[in-house]
């Protein structure tokens, strides 16, 4: 795991945003999970499966996020897979993972188990290791999707499957295929964001601007009692979600005496200073090595190559026809 999905994840591991994240996106914004309800599990599991001629393999599993939610008697097992790329497997890779866990549930429960317990079952609760009137815990995963490029995988298990020709002979299958689809969270495209009560309201709301500048900074500035004095973890959050861990590295200012860091400030100086720092590079190193870093600076903030093209041509003087050729050149 990267080190930008490492912040991510722990931010989102905090109770309240994880509780936030569920209420907002399961329960439409209906407080029904709470913080002091959620605790930790391990992300990471080996599990023993035997086959049926009773040889033990071992399966091996990764979750960015677990939380066990109790409820009462329920105890609900929440996972969060941060995903910063899209993932085309993502469908099965989840399938396999939510199957796991319900097999570890009965594994766990058969463990847990007393021995006369065991000797009072009926031959096919015993060979299944399951009592008739057992129950699983619902594991319900959110896919957390937080690059700039729309997510253009499969949701579900019949989008990933070749089913054949004839449309006929497809509903057929399609019938008797079982679909498996994943809850996916596009971060930067949500709606309703009335439904989330704490800083993920902020946030979220950045990541639909992030593609536009001025969006951005008005969008900051119209929160700024928030974004004047943002915590170092969202810091290295928000350097995530806005593709400027290079640029936001060192580029700000703590204030005195707090841990906190005014991102208003911090996003405005560095756009406007940015691409004149490659102008003054251009000027000590060549041209050509100056619109390369102003290039640079722009994409990594979000500005458009329409944006791009029209400030390069302006700070280095040259055509418009001129700096399209030089931003193409860099782009990509």
């Amino acid at each position: 795991m990267g080190k930008g999905n490492a912040a991510v994840r722990e931010w989102m591991s905090n109770p309240v945003r994880f509780s936030d994240l569920y209420n907002g996106i399961v329960f439409r914004g209906k407080q029904v999970v709470l913080p002091e309800e959620l605790e930790s599990a391990e992300g990471e599991t080996d599990i023993l499966l035997e086959d049926k001629e009773q040889k033990v393999q071992e399966i091996h599993r990764y979750r960015d996020i677990v939380m066990r939610w109790k409820k009462g008697a329920l105890l609900v097992l929440l996972a969060c897979e941060n995903q910063e790329k899209v993932h085309y497997a993502m469908t099965v890779r989840n399938m396999l993972y939510d199957s796991l866990s319900y097999a570890g549930q009965i594994q766990q429960l058969w463990k847990e188990r007393e021995k006369e317990e065991k000797q009072k079952m009926t031959a096919p609760e015993f060979l299944s290791k399951w009592k008739k009137d057992d129950r699983l815990v619902p594991v319900i995963t959110l896919v957390f999707y937080y690059d700039t490029e729309q997510w253009d995988g499969s949701t579900d298990l019949h989008g990933m499957l070749q089913w054949g020709d004839g449309e006929e002979n497809q509903e057929l299958l399609r019938e008797y295929v079982p679909n498996y689809r994943i809850n996916l969270v596009d971060a930067g495209n949500l709606e309703h964001l009335e439904r989330f009560q704490s800083d993920l309201q902020e946030i979220l709301g950045m990541l639909k601007c992030r593609g536009n500048k001025k969006e951005l900074l008005d969008y900051m500035n119209k929160r700024e009692e928030y974004f004047r004095n943002v915590d170092e973890e969202t810091y290295q959050v928000m350097r995530e979600f806005l593709h400027s861990e290079k640029m936001l590295k060192e580029n700000v200012e703590r204030i005195e005496g707090k841990e906190t860091v005014d991102m208003c400030k911090a996003l405005d100086e560095l756009y406007n200073d940015g691409i004149e720092l490659g102008r003054e590079q251009g000027i000590k190193q060549g041209r050509e090595q100056g619109i390369e870093l102003g290039v640079e600076t722009l994409k990594e903030f979000g500005v458009s190559m329409e944006e791009a093209i029209e400030r390069i041509s302006k700070k280095f003087e040259i055509t418009k026809e001129q700096a399209k050729e030089e931003v193409e050149k860099y782009w990509n």
